[in-house]
């Protein structure tokens, strides 16, 4: 139940069931239709066992009526059964083998002849290995649910074919995202009336659940100043004039939004700051 952190012993798991505790509570507030339920079924919802570590974070409503409705069901069953082995795939074959094992290996062998392109493919690498890791968890998770009848959100749908920022959004730890648009995009563009601040703020506390540091803090700020960009230019007389090449409008999509992404993460994969600037300034040729 309980794990080893930085600063002391902490509950596993406490982000993933802090937010679906904060969802419910909010729910309630709202005087949202919550259907009857007791409190064993409550607490079953917040300690559910395939959701707890790592995510989905699933919601309230969806949770109790499959715990209502739930039968065996061998289709379900056998779903889940696939889904898990998928996300072993993913996480044994393609992160630890192929990604942390195999390809860090080969960058780490061009370090000493070409250190741009070595640098290139351990930051690729570590992009790659945090999708595959994560989307397999989550495959795991979903599977696991399935076997117990339960009907878990998706959490990743290819985020890397994502032609812009707020598409990758879109794709990226799905669930984290809507609930930080429902609690905190939406609330604050209601009082505030500016969906920019309200961009910011949501990114911020996006940022903050993973981590509370500078080094998270900047990495949101990154990706809030990204979608307001996205924003601007949307609709713009340039995106109209490359929208006329759709196959050029995808490829720049998906180009600039992959390694937009990819340069993000190096503030999250580096142990601190001056690592992250002196990776930057390796692959910008400020070296």
């Amino acid at each position: 139940v309980f794990g080893l952190g930085e600063s002391g012993i902490l509950p596993l798991g406490l982000s993933y069931y802090s937010f679906r505790q904060i969802h419910y509570a909010l729910e309630v507030y709202k005087k949202t239709s919550l259907s009857k339920h007791s409190l064993w079924e409550y607490m079953s919802y917040l300690f559910f066992l395939p959701t707890i570590l790592i995510g989905p974070i699933n919601r309230f409503q969806a949770f109790h009526r499959d715990l209502k409705r739930r039968r065996w069901d061998n289709s379900l069953f056998s779903q889940g059964l696939e889904r898990i082995l998928y996300g072993f795939v993913k996480i044994v074959v393609l992160g630890n083998y192929l990604f942390s094992y195999k390809l860090n290996n080969f960058a780490l062998g061009l370090e000493d002849t070409n250190l741009w392109l070595a640098t290139y493919l351990k930051m690729f690498r570590f992009a790659a290995n945090a999708y595959v890791q994560f989307a397999g968890f989550s495959d795991v998770a979903i599977g696991l649910s399935l076997l117990f009848g339960f009907k878990v959100m998706e959490n990743f749908n290819s985020p890397f074919k994502a032609t812009n920022i707020a598409d990758f959004w879109n794709r990226w730890h799905i669930s984290l995202s809507e609930w930080c648009r429902d609690y905190v995009f939406y609330p604050f563009l209601g009082m505030t009336r500016n969906a920019r601040i309200s961009i910011i703020m949501s990114m911020l506390v996006l940022a903050g659940w993973h981590e509370i540091s500078i080094r998270y803090l900047l990495w949101g700020i990154m990706h809030a100043l990204a979608i307001n960009l996205w924003h601007r230019y949307n609709n713009s007389p340039m995106q109209i004039a490359i929208a006329r090449i759709p196959l050029l409008q995808k490829s720049l999509g998906i180009g600039i939004t992959l390694h937009f992404v990819m340069l993000s993460f190096i503030l999250t994969n580096e142990v601190d700051m001056a690592a992250s600037w002196e990776t930057y300034k390796i692959l910008f040729f400020i070296n």
